[in-house]
This record gives structure tokens, sequence and C-alpha cells, in this order.
């Protein structure tokens, strides 16, 4: 008699980013967030580090998102990979942005400034925000759709990004407000993390071939 095992669920393969780091790292870029928004709202005065520090939410994030993907998502797809893809993709493109802004921009007059972003960099700018907002609505529905992550501050992830994103076009209050509603997203779904399992796949049903059919002399199953 032959008996063929199926593969355990238990057996899960090694993930790109452990869920401990990219929570970890989560909670650092949210505190770095919450930090953005108060020097935005001249709570705590602008110096040489929280000018330093402001891209390294974005940057951090890029480790969170990896992370949070290996736990929440729990049915692979095209659609899944390129909604990584792309929020890592305009991750990447707005920590740039923050670097130019908060370590060039401040040392230019306005009017360089206004030069340079009615150049190649204005345009790069938009490009990378629109990467940025694109790629973050498309992987909080590849979460929603996939129904492990939780839902509340998934919807708050992605209803955040969309003022960020379109920061030239927004008032500073509602700018400010998506920073911090960003932050508890993010250490929402980091502490979720922390107590969340990889996904995996369902296991096949393989079929049963343990018993052998009985033939008759005609040619044709007894059972």
């Amino acid at each position: 008699m032959l008996t063929v095992a199926s593969p355990s669920p238990e057996k899960q393969s090694p993930t790109l980013v452990p869920a401990s780091l990219a929570a970890v790292t989560g909670l650092a870029a949210a505190a770095v967030l919450f930090v953005n928004a108060a020097k935005r709202a001249e709570l705590i005065p602008v110096s040489s580090a929280t000018q330093l520090a402001a891209p390294l939410a974005q940057a951090l994030a890029i480790i969170l998102v990896i992370g949070l993907a290996a736990v929440a998502m729990r049915q692979p797809s095209k659609f899944s990979s390129v909604a990584l893809a792309l929020n890592v993709a305009g991750l990447a493109a707005a920590t740039g942005v923050e670097w130019v802004i908060n370590l060039v921009f401040v040392r230019l007059d306005p009017s360089q400034i206004a030069a340079l972003r009615a150049g190649p960099l204005g345009t790069a700018f938009v490009a990378a925000s629109m990467t940025f907002l694109l790629g973050s609505i498309l992987y909080c529905l590849a979460l929603l759709r996939d129904r492990k992550a939780p839902r509340i501050p998934t919807i708050a992830y992605a209803i955040a990004t969309i003022p960020i994103a379109l920061r030239n076009f927004v008032p500073e209050l509602a700018l400010d407000l998506a920073l911090a509603l960003l932050g508890a997203s993010v250490i929402w779904l980091a502490l979720w993390m922390l107590k969340s399992r990889p996904a995996v796949a369902a296991p096949r049903t393989l079929p049963d071939r343990s018993q052998p059919h009985a033939v008759s002399p005609a040619g044709g199953a007894l059972n």
C-alpha cells in the first residue's frame, strides 16, 4: 500500500523580512511621522536633527510593508505582487523627495526653489507623489481583499496617504492630521504584526490512491 503525504501547513518558507523586525521598524517610522507632524505644526522647533530624521519615515516604512505583506497577504497573486512592488517603489521615491525638501531646499532661496520645481525636478516630484499614492492605495486594497489585516488601520492608512501625496494642494492642517493618522495606523498594524503569524497558502488536497480499486474479469471496476 502506497501512502502519499501532503506537505504540512506548519512548515512555512522563510520570509524576506521577519515580522518582528518589520513591526519594530514600523513603530520607528510612526515615531518619525509624529515628529514630522509636530514640526510642521510648530509644536517642536525645526533643527538639523528633525530635518535629517524626516525622510526616515518613508525609508523605514519600506521594511514595514514588505513584512506586513508576508503576514497579511494570504493569497499570493499578480495583483498582490504588483501592489507591493509599486508601494515599495513609491516609498523609495518619496524618501528621495523628502531628502531634497528637508536637506536641500532649506538652504535655498524661495526663487531658487521655484526655479527647480519648474524644471525636471518638479516633474520628478509629481511622478514620485503619484507612484506613492497609487502604490499605497493598491497595497491597502490587496490587504483588504485578503481579509487578514485589521480593516480600520488599513483603511485609515489609505486615506492618510491622499493628502500626503497631494501636499501642494491641501491645507497645512489637513497634511498635519494626515501624518498623525498615518502614524496611528502604522502603530496599530505594527502591534498587530507582533502577535500574528505569516500567512500560508491552503494545502492542496491530493487524490487518495491508498485504496486500489478491484477489477472484475470483464474489466469493470467493482468499487
